[in-house]
C-alpha cells in the first residue's frame, strides 16, 4: 500500500460582506449579505436561525485587520488556506474584488490563499430568493471574449499567481472554475493559462471544475444517482480538468433521511415558507 495522504482543507471565501455602488443601486444603501443573515427563519425544529456571527460580529472585509483574524481562526480550526470567490465578466469587469486585493496588496494575512472564478451572472435574484412574480434584473452579464481577454484576466491576477501564499498542487497554481459547463471555450481558456503560466515562470495551473452533487431532486435521477455523479467526473477530466469538486447537501440528505421524505419536506417549505 502506497503513503497516505492527508486531506486539504481549503475553505471557500465569499468577499460579499462589504458594500459595493452595485449592490447600493439594487438592493438599498450597505447591502451586504449581512442582510440576508439576519432575514433567515428557522426550516425545521431545532433548526437555529438567524445564526448571528460571534468572534467577530458583523465585520467589514474592507478591514484588513478583519481578515488577519479570520486565517488566525480558520488556522485554529486546521484550515490549509482560503479560495477566495473571484468575479470577471469579461473585458475587465470585476467585482467584489477588494477583499483580495488587500490581501494582495497588504501582504496579510500572512495565510495561503488560491482563486476560485464565480463565471456566472449576476441578477437582482442573485443574492435574495426568486419569487414567482419578482422581475429578475440582469446586473453583469456573465462573457467568454476569447483568447484576447482571457490574457487580460491572467495579467490581471499574475501578482496573486506569483504570491508565494498561492496554493499549488505538485508544483501548479490552485484555480477552481464554478461553472465549467458555462464556459464556452474552456479547453482554449486552461491551454492560454497554461501558456501563460509557463511564460511567466509558473509550472502551470491545476483546474479544478466545480459541479452540483445533484442538479434536481426528481425520482428518476434518484435510482442511479451515484453513476450520474461518475459521469459527470469522467466528462470533466476528459476535458482537461485536473480535478472535480462535488458542492451542495440533497445527496447527502436523501441518502440520509430518503428520496421520498426530502421531497415532501421540500414541498412543504415551498408552499408554507414566506
Amino acid at each position: 500500500m502506497g503513503k497516505k495522504k492527508r486531506a486539504r482543507v481549503i475553505a471557500l471565501y465569499l468577499p460579499q460582506y462589504h458594500p459595493i455602488p452595485e449592490n447600493d443601486k439594487f438592493w438599498g444603501k450597505g447591502f451586504t449579505e449581512w442582510v440576508n443573515v439576519v432575514k433567515a427563519k428557522p426550516l425545521f425544529r431545532g433548526h437555529i436561525q438567524p445564526n448571528i456571527p460571534a468572534d467577530l460580529g458583523f465585520y467589514d472585509l474592507r478591514l484588513n485587520e478583519v481578515q488577519i483574524e479570520q486565517a488566525n481562526i480558520a488556522k485554529e480550526a486546521g484550515i490549509e488556506g482560503f479560495c477566495y470567490w473571484h468575479y470577471w465578466f469579461g473585458n475587465g469587469k470585476e467585482a467584489l474584488e477588494k477583499p483580495f486585493d488587500n490581501v494582495v496588496r497588504t501582504g496579510q494575512p500572512d495565510f495561503p490563499f488560491c482563486l476560485g472564478w464565480a463565471n456566472h451572472d449576476w441578477t437582482t435574484t442573485t443574492w435574495e430568493k426568486r419569487t414567482t412574480f419578482q422581475k429578475d434584473t440582469m446586473i453583469f452579464k456573465q462573457q467568454y471574449l476569447g483568447k484576447d481577454d482571457h490574457t487580460r484576466h491572467f495579467n490581471r491576477l499574475l501578482p496573486a499567481f506569483k504570491d508565494k501564499r498561492y496554493i499549488k498542487v505538485d508544483g501548479k497554481l490552485l484555480f477552481v472554475i464554478f461553472r465549467p459547463m458555462a464556459l464556452e471555450d474552456g479547453r482554449e481558456f486552461m491551454k492560454v493559462w497554461n501558456d501563460l503560466a509557463k511564460m511567466n515562470g509558473i509550472k502551470g495551473f491545476h483546474f479544478v471544475a466545480i459541479t452540483p452533487s445533484l442538479v434536481d431532486i426528481n425520482l428518476n435521477n434518484l435510482r442511479d444517482v451515484d453513476a450520474e455523479i461518475e459521469n459527470n467526473v469522467a466528462r470533466y477530466i476528459d476535458d482537461g480538468y485536473d480535478a472535480v469538486c462535488t458542492t451542495g447537501k440533497k445527496l447527502a440528505e436523501l441518502k440520509s433521511v430518503g428520496a421520498v421524505r426530502k421531497i415532501v419536506n421540500a414541498i412543504f417549505r415551498r408552499l408554507f415558507s414566506n
